[in-house]
Order: structure tokens, then sequence, then C-alpha cells
């Protein structure tokens, strides 16, 4: 296992990019906003409401991805389209940033399997209670989590903490004082002000056509069900893994396979073939189910990297 290599053949072939593919994946996400708007605009009914929160959490959720699609430069063949879209229309939505992602992230792949990988620290406790967990995701469905991230990220982008998504806050160091007016400078030229922009072009046709308090949708979905799949995203990449201390994805991330609802909350765009992405980090996302079938048929991966789903996911992650 440990001196497995895929196919150089198959290497090149999954790693092609594909600017049509990025553009409809990029256009499924913003389609399903505009249908989970749609939905409760047609049926005024709180079940409506909830079922757009759920859809708009997907939406979230489906950003981010792509955002890490196009960190990777795996979502588009050309790379400025590459960039700019992951920044302008899958980053900035969320308030994140993608270059400073970027950076951020190549030293979790760069490091995975070693204890200075900057992600270990959200899965190194783990297996953990389920009194443990349950409290955790309790956090998230109050929305402290949310609260919390909305807030940290904002302050990274602004320069006032260093960007990392690991939880750990750490405030950067410079050689004269910061002012208030030094922040809010940082703050927009990391995009911030085109976040903040992202909002209003959100709100405006809503309140256009006369329901411009829907926007509170795509806020409380931000704040409390995406905190919540994320975590759970996270655990089903790397927690409780066969072995997070070797330098081999097949040994420290996680195949998990998902059904229609949770490639919509937890693993649009594929995410659920994380140990795939990283054996191949260059492989696009629509070739990962073939990477996956490649590798299942070889018997390479490893019965503990392996989840049915991610309520088998939980079920690994607590004791």
């Amino acid at each position: 296992m440990n001196t497995y290599s895929l196919d150089p053949a198959l290497r090149e072939q999954f790693k092609q990019r594909s600017n049509w593919r990025g553009a409809a994946s990029v256009a499924k996400d913003y389609s399903l906003m505009v249908a989970a708007f749609a939905l409760p605009i047609a049926w005024p009914h709180p079940v409506a409401w909830v079922m757009a929160i759920l859809v708009l959490c997907g939406v979230h959720v489906g950003l981010a991805i792509l955002t890490h699609e196009t960190a990777h430069k795996s979502l588009f063949a050309n790379a400025k389209i590459n960039d700019w879209v992951g920044q302008y229309l899958c980053a900035l939505p969320n308030f994140n940033n993608m270059p400073m992602y970027r950076a951020y992230h190549m030293a979790h792949h760069r490091l995975a399997g070693t204890k200075d990988d900057p992600d270990r620290i959200m899965v190194d406790r783990y297996p953990v209670t389920k009194a443990n967990l349950r409290r955790k995701l309790l956090r998230d469905l109050s929305g402290q989590s949310g609260v919390k991230f909305l807030i940290g990220i904002v302050a990274m982008s602004a320069g006032y903490w260093k960007f990392q998504q690991n939880g750990v806050v750490e405030k950067l160091a410079y050689d004269r004082p910061q002012t208030f007016v030094d922040y809010v400078r940082s703050f927009i030229n990391n995009g911030g002000a085109v976040s903040i922009a992202w909002q209003f072009a959100i709100w405006a046709p809503l309140y256009a056509l006369g329901h411009g308090w829907l926007y509170l949708l795509w806020a409380l979905a931000f704040l409390i069900p995406f905190p919540l799949t994320m975590r759970i995203r996270v655990l089903a990449d790397h927690g409780a893994i066969h072995d997070p201390d070797s330098t081999n994805p097949l040994l420290h991330a996680r195949s998990t396979r998902a059904n229609w609802l949770e490639k919509l909350l937890f693993a649009p765009h594929h995410e659920h073939y994380h140990l795939e992405h990283h054996l191949m980090p260059s492989c696009p996302h629509w070739n990962l189910p073939k990477l996956h079938a490649v590798l299942m048929k070889d018997g390479v991966i490893p019965e503990a990297n392996q989840a049915t789903g991610m309520l088998d996911v939980l079920r690994r992650v607590t004791r």
C-alpha cells in the first residue's frame, strides 16, 4: 500500500481541466441559490423557509468547496479565469479570500500526516465521547460557531489575526501600531468591500420583488447549518482515520459515500472523495469518482478510511 502508484496514463487523464465544466459547477450553486429564494416566494410557509435555509446552506458549502477547487487551480483550464472566479464568485460571497486560503491550505497538503499540519488540531482529539461531540454540534446549531466564524474571517481579512481556518487565534505583529483605519484599509484591499457588496447584490433583487426580508435566510444559513456541516465535513475527511501519522494519503484521509442529501449539505462537487483528492490534488472534482473507482478496484483504500455516509462518520469519531 505504501508503494501504490497510479498509472501515469490515468493520472494524465484525470488531471485534465475544463472551462465549461468549471463554469457548470459555479452555475449549479447559483442556480440553487435562485431556486432556494424562489421557493418561499412562491410558497410563503415556514416549511418553505426551512427548506430554503437548507438549500442555501448547500450553496454556502458548495461555494466554499469551489473556493477550495480554485485554490488548487483545478476548476478551470484558464488560470486567470480560475483565480478570478475563485475569488469573486466563490470566496467573497462567503467573506472568504481565495489567495489567502490557498496559502493556508497548501500547507495542509504539504504537511498532511505530520504534527505540523495546520488542520490537524481540528481532528487530533478524535474519537471523543458522544457528549463531547453533542456539545460541539449544539454550539453550531445555536449560532455561536457561526458568529465566531464571521467575526474571525472579517478580522483575518482586516489583517488583525493571522489567516487560518482551524480555530486558532493568532494576532499579527506589525513594525508599527495599527490603527482602525489601517485595519479597514486591509479589509477593503483583501476584498471585504466586495463581500459586503455581494450581500447587497443578493438582497436587492429580493427587495425589488417585495421580499427583501428573505435575505435573512441566506444569513441564517451561513450562521447556523453552515458551520455544523463544515465541522462534520472536516471529521469525514480526516477524523479518526487509519493512520494520522502517515504521509501516505491512502492512510491519513477518508473516502465517504454520500446520498443526495449529503451531497447537498456536506459534500457538493464530490468533496466526499477526500482521500482521492489528497492522493491527486490536481484532479478536478468531476474526475474524483473515476479515481475512486480505480482505487476500489485495486483494493488500496483501508477499511477504516471508507465510510458509508455521514452518520457512519459520526459513529467512527465517537467512543
